[in-house]
């Protein structure tokens, strides 16, 4: 019951309208965010609660105003099986936040009733992310990566080797980017082949406009 998070970015939006990881030059850091409605019911109002941490695992409260802890709302309806989602800018500010955990999240449905999740209890799908192509771009919502998640969802998924590369790739690329994606060789080294693969499949057909992952 309740959401299940699809998506969480720690970041700012640029210049481009992207949203790009890391604090902006201002040291102001916000979080983009998507979720499912996982529950039988319609949801009214959903309020998902942040604190920012740095790298070494320290909670973190912003040197402008002080607040650490930061409820971002969204208002539906949203049907089951339904996503919605967002960013909010420049929450806090420090340069030093890298990450956020989630504390809970407050539901009201649309029958009255409420509902009170821990974060511990909100499952984080780590499926629906392209981890080399965030690493390198510097975020999963760019033109690049959408292009990327189209080819994903509307190629790969519709075979059976396909769905089985996928499932390898996500087994086994969140611990190389937790090891290797904030350094300098890793980014150079995959970036000339993911534009050269990105450019291959926008002549193709594939768009690089704002896309929403297809459930499969």
């Amino acid at each position: 019951m309740g959401i299940r998070i699809t998506l969480l970015i720690v970041g700012h939006e640029d210049v481009d309208n992207v949203f790009r990881e890391g604090p902006d030059s201002a040291g102001g850091v916000g979080v983009r965010v998507a979720f499912r409605n996982e529950g039988e019911k319609t949801i009214k109002y959903v309020t998902i609660y942040f604190v920012p941490y740095n790298r070494v695992g320290d909670a973190v409260s912003s040197s402008i105003g002080g607040r650490s802890e930061f409820g971002v709302q969204f208002t539906g309806p949203i049907e089951p099986n339904k996503k919605e989602g967002g960013s909010c800018e420049c929450i806090w500010y420090d340069y030093s936040i890298t990450s956020v955990k989630i504390t809970k999240a407050k539901i009201e449905y649309m029958d009255g009733t409420e509902e009170l999740i821990d974060g511990s209890d909100i499952p984080i799908n780590e499926g629906d992310g392209c981890y080399v192509a965030t690493a390198v771009y510097g975020s999963y919502d760019c033109p690049e990566v959408w292009t990327l998640r189209r080819y994903r969802d509307y190629e790969l998924a519709e075979t059976w080797h396909g769905r089985l590369f996928i499932k390898a790739y996500y087994a086994i690329s969140p611990t190389i980017v937790k090891w290797f994606g904030d350094t300098a060789w890793f980014k150079k080294m995959w970036k000339g082949k993911l534009d050269r693969m990105v450019s291959n499949l926008q002549q193709k057909g594939f768009e690089n406009t704002p896309y929403e992952d297809r459930k499969w």
